[in-house]
């Protein structure tokens, strides 16, 4: 397909393409090995960077082994998540222009409370985060509860 990792200016490294690819097209698989929850928190506890994909099932996750583990979260990203057949796509949500890097909305929906998974994506509408609108707002709702909890 025509896919370089390399330099990201929103996080070390990133994937780019250096051809056009067309809106709908899967891009590349999200591959790894699968494991459980539990066995993500073993490896992963005390690690800031990890390369986990959840699946729908809620139970497994895959670690991420792959291309597709270098592409970066974007607030308004080019590329977008699906799950077909138990299998992670990478598709692309509309035309991308040869140069361009390949990025997905994480929609991060579990971790640390005190981990805020600051964004650097640079988007116009940045929501400053990588957790998705709804944690997000669980979050700060929780806050707000343990603050007046406090008082």
């Amino acid at each position: 397909m025509g896919l370089i990792v390399r330099s990201s200016h929103i996080h070390a490294a990133g994937v780019y393409t250096d051809r056009p690819i067309k809106a709908g097209t899967h891009i590349l698989e999200y591959t790894g090995p699968r494991i459980t929850r539990a066995r993500a928190d073993e490896l992963y506890d005390h690690r800031h960077e990890t390369y986990l994909f959840g699946l729908d099932d809620g139970v497994h996750i895959i670690d991420g082994h792959g291309t597709a583990a270098f592409i970066n979260h974007c607030c308004d990203a080019n590329c977008e998540t699906d799950e077909i057949d138990e299998r992670v796509w990478i598709i692309a949500a509309r035309d991308i222009e040869p140069g361009e890097e390949l990025t997905y909305d994480y929609n991060l929906y579990d971790g640390d409370d005190d981990d805020e998974a600051a964004c650097q994506c640079g988007a116009r509408g940045c929501r400053g985060s990588m957790y998705s609108e709804e944690e997000i707002a669980r979050r700060k709702k929780k806050k707000k509860e343990s603050a007046k909890k406090a008082a």
